[in-house]
């Protein structure tokens, strides 16, 4: 009988050390992962923040797009620096450097109505206002179009 109870509490030691043996295992799976997925966490915290994405949703992309996009009237205007470019003053006196003007409307004093995207970042030697992408153009008035003049 001395020998079944020593069996049995040797048994019972076995499957108990068995038990924590497994035991041991899993908390060391998880501390590895929690490991893991702490580390990367800290690396993505380091990270510069230029090189994280920020979601755009489609509202905000379309507000972007009717924001720079102007119907704006005025006039083409001729400035000779650096070889000469076409200039648009608007009716209030907004100045702007025209980039994509057809050979048609590139006329010193012709009245307009321009549809364009503006580029405020864009930059030009000719330092006139900001940049329009110009995409249609209207003409209200060629009678002042001044042709050979200087205007500076």
């Amino acid at each position: 009988m001395l020998i079944a109870i020593a069996t049995v509490f040797g048994l019972s030691a076995c499957t108990e050390d068995n038990e924590n043996v497994e035991s041991t295992v899993s908390n060391q799976e998880l501390y590895d992962e929690n490991k893991a997925t702490i580390e990367k966490m800290e690396a993505r915290k380091d990270a510069p923040a230029e090189l994280a994405a920020e979601p755009v949703t489609q509202a905000e992309a379309k507000e972007v797009n009717i924001k720079d996009n102007v119907t704006l009237k005025g006039s083409i205007i001729y400035k000779e620096l650096e070889g000469g470019f076409f200039a648009f003053i608007t009716e209030k006196g907004d100045r702007f450097t025209l980039h994509g003007l057809d050979k048609t409307y590139q006329k010193n004093g012709l009245v307009v109505e321009i549809e364009g995207i503006t580029k405020p970042q864009m930059m030009t030697i000719t330092q006139f206002g900001t940049v329009l992408e110009v995409q249609s153009v209207k003409v209200l008035d060629a009678s002042k179009v001044i042709d050979g003049t200087n205007t500076h």
